[in-house]
């Protein structure tokens, strides 16, 4: 039991100096030129909110993005995310998801309300991604999956349309066809629904 004690002892500086959230803030500094000082992004489908995202999801996204699996070059080279190192991709992941906007400044996170069914979209919600994105739609960090509820509605509206577009994958399934079937309408009553569930629409 001793010895047990002795290695944790030993091993604490280790694991507490894993993450380095003001490397993250640093490195993370050409990242504000579109997703804004502390990450909250624009409510338009081009820079979405990174405050609060899962770390997990961020740095698959990175990689992804870095491994051209995702396709952006301008953000790419604006980012510098070839230059980027393991820990440093880690170190930002960790500091995106860190900031609560709510304590920065009250109202710089909230998400609008989108409109639509939201008793429609809750259906579809429960049937075809309560499993994944978890009843509260905050995701799964550590299996890599995103927060809905933080997520600007009109991005979120975008990358659906990707989906159905074949021009990103969805759940790493190439073979994926959550979506293909999708109207505009029921894509809408979804993202009414999801966008209920941001913490400044919840009543």
């Amino acid at each position: 039991m001793k010895r047990l004690i002795l290695i944790l002892l030993l091993t604490l500086p280790l694991i507490s100096n894993a993450i380095d959230l003001e490397n993250g803030k640093k490195q993370a500094r050409s990242c504000a030129l579109c997703h804004g000082v502390y990450g909250q992004g624009t409510p338009g489908p081009a820079s979405p909110r990174l405050a609060g995202t899962p770390a997990g999801y961020m740095v698959k996204e990175i990689e992804a993005y870095i491994n051209e699996e995702r396709i952006n070059p301008r953000m790419v080279i604006t980012s510098s995310l070839h230059s980027l190192s393991e820990e440093d991709i880690d170190d930002i992941a960790a500091y995106y998801e860190s900031i609560n906007l709510e304590k920065i400044r009250p109202g710089l996170g909230d998400i609008p309300q989108w409109p639509g069914n939201k008793e429609a979209g809750y259906e579809i919600y429960n049937e075809e991604c309560k499993s994944c994105h978890r009843k509260n739609g905050m995701g799964k960090s550590r299996k890599g999956i995103p927060a809905l509820a933080l997520q600007y509605p009109r991005y979120l509206y975008r990358q659906i349309k990707m989906f159905q577009w074949d021009k990103r994958v969805h759940d790493d399934d190439p073979e994926d066809e959550t979506f293909d079937d999708f109207t505009d309408r029921q894509i809408e009553d979804i993202l009414a629904y999801v966008s209920s569930l941001a913490p400044n629409n919840k009543k």
